[in-house]
């Protein structure tokens, strides 16, 4: 196993996680590396003899594989609730005051935290918008004072409960009347949610039931612990927006059947493209340089685990009999592979996510021989490598070709490039761990790269390699940024959305295009529009398509 993959922080969730299990992040867990989180890391290293910069480098990492020598912080009570039950609190008093006030809190005003405080400061708390811990921080205690004003809910609608007192209840107004409240009583006894031996969740009647989001499914939720374990699991309570197919790209001076559907470049005569596969390359320090990306027709890097990247070499007109180190899926890959009709190749992936590209529309094939082979002079995993010509041949005799003329991944055409800005260099961060530089070269543009398991070093050349040990730096013609919305896929994969729309940064011959990207379904190509909506064309040439986190700024000049 590769140190990697047994490191415990593998991404931006999982460091904020680590900090927080050692009591120097108090943060939610949101995977966004901001100030909270680079202070928490600070800490965390001055508290155990790291050099405190707030980078995950290499001596950071090497310190958080041994958990037997980490040095806790001491958890500090001065700026919140006291947590021990029945240990009274003047805070905690006014705090239950404000809640009453709000509606929220229906006990005694005693000063004392018990679960009723804390159910109504996570009933609060979810009102706010805010970090569900029951906790009343800084950011809980001012929301608290400004009151209904922080509302994130636009529309509130009351509810007259007739108990042995009348009580006004202020609640979030549900779009769907299909709520299901034969469990919401309050003048019962609250309890703690719970599962039964059953499995299934027994509702506190004091909670007002909601639902929760995730991947075009819904739930109804009956109890703050229940909403707590959906939340956790990356569920939310705002309805993900639905997008409609929007069709293919127009182009520009295209011919289908004549220009790549890949990168709009004419095709050779007697090119093989009998079908367009995707091979998933590594990218860590172990798996450099690769064998691909140089003859590749198309290359898209994505986010994977630990902060790093992986490649998906898209071939169509060209070949190799050398390509790799192939490594195993993620759920990025098939929607770009999806509108050309492709086949992605990989070896392997979690359990359960290949049946889930198929049922998307892309066949997978995945380690077999003798399309595959192991290199002699590289270690496992980063050893196996694949044929293209034997990959299309495989791919066509299994019936996966599902268009003789697939259609353009991008709106491929001449734009002139007078309006575009002048541009020297485009910096990419996907993570804290990995960023990538594209510079303009005169010809080209070259690719340099930080990686936090390699060293300090932000200027790495990337290079690739041939089966005969030749060597050159990566480069494109054209690279084509997509800033993506990133979530994490329910089998705890990091990942993008690639389906919306986003800020798109389009590089071609030393010019820079700021525009937007705009996608319906897995079906659709990319549309590039400007701020206006008014259709752009992406000029033709070998293009490398970066996916970056939208969570993450570029940089340019």
């Amino acid at each position: 196993m590769d140190e990697y993959d047994k490191h415990p922080v593998r991404n931006e969730f999982m460091l904020q996680i680590v900090l927080k299990s050692y009591n120097y992040y108090e943060g939610k867990i949101d995977g966004q590396i901001g100030p909270i989180s680079i202070n928490a890391l600070k800490e965390f290293q001055l508290l155990n003899n790291a050099t405190a910069d707030g980078i995950l480098g290499p001596e950071t990492c090497t310190k958080l594989l041994d958990k037997s020598v980490l040095v806790s912080k001491q958890k500090s009570t001065s700026t919140k609730v006291v947590s021990t039950i029945n240990q009274y609190s003047e805070q905690t008093e006014q705090i239950q005051k404000l809640l009453k006030n709000l509606g929220i809190y229906l006990g005694k005003v005693d000063g004392i935290n018990g679960p009723g405080t804390k159910r109504a400061v996570k009933t609060f708390q979810a009102k706010a918008g805010l970090s569900t811990d029951g906790v009343v921080g800084p950011k809980t205690l001012s929301a608290l004072n400004k009151g209904e004003s922080s509302y994130v809910a636009d529309d509130t609608k009351t509810i007259v409960i007739s108990n042995e007192s009348t009580t006004t209840i202020s609640t979030p107004v549900v779009a769907n009347s299909a709520l299901d409240l034969r469990y919401y009583n309050p003048s019962l006894s609250c309890i703690d949610g719970y599962v039964n031996i059953s499995d299934v969740w027994v509702p506190d009647p004091c909670f007002y039931p909601v639902f929760v989001y995730r991947f075009g499914s819904i739930a109804q939720v009956n109890s703050q612990n229940e909403l707590d374990s959906y939340l956790q699991a990356r569920w939310s309570l705002t309805k993900e927006k639905t997008y409609s197919s929007i069709g293919p790209v127009e182009t520009q001076n295209y011919t289908p059947g004549v220009n790549s559907p890949v990168n709009g470049l004419l095709m050779p005569a007697g090119s093989n493209n009998s079908i367009v596969i995707g091979i998933k390359n590594d990218n860590n320090v172990r798996a450099r340089p690769q064998s691909g990306p140089q003859d590749a027709d198309a290359v898209v890097e994505v986010l994977v685990e630990g902060g790093m990247t992986r490649f998906i070499n898209i071939f169509y007109q060209s070949d190799t009999t050398y390509n790799g180190p192939i490594r195993s899926a993620r759920p990025t890959d098939p929607t770009v592979l999806r509108p050309l009709g492709g086949v992605l190749v990989a070896s392997g992936a979690t359990g359960g996510l290949i049946p889930e590209i198929i049922d998307m529309g892309v066949p997978v094939i995945s380690d077999r021989r003798p399309e595959y082979f192991r290199i002699s002079d590289r270690k496992a995993p980063h050893n196996l490598y694949a044929d293209t010509v034997k990959l299309k041949k495989l791919a066509v005799d299994k019936g996966y070709v599902k268009s003789s003329t697939p259609q353009p991944l991008f709106p491929w055409g001449e734009p002139s490039l007078s309006s575009w800005s002048s541009n020297s260099y485009l910096n990419l961060t996907f993570s804290s761990q990995t960023s990538t530089t594209w510079t303009w070269n005169g010809n080209s543009y070259v690719r340099t790269y930080y990686d936090a398991y390699k060293g300090t070093s932000k200027n790495n050349i990337h290079n690739w390699v041939d089966k005969n040990g030749n060597q050159g730096q990566i480069s494109t013609t054209t690279v084509i940024a997509l800033l993506c919305e990133p979530y994490i896929h329910p089998l705890q994969l990091p990942s993008v959305k690639t389906v919306g729309e986003g800020r798109a940064i389009i590089l071609h011959k030393g010019k820079l295009l700021d525009a937007f990207w705009k996608r319906g379904s897995n079906l659709d190509p990319f549309h590039i529009v400007d701020q206006n909506g008014t259709k752009l064309f992406v000029p033709k040439g070998k293009v490398w398509i970066s996916l970056v986190p939208n969570t993450k700024n570029p940089s340019f000049g």
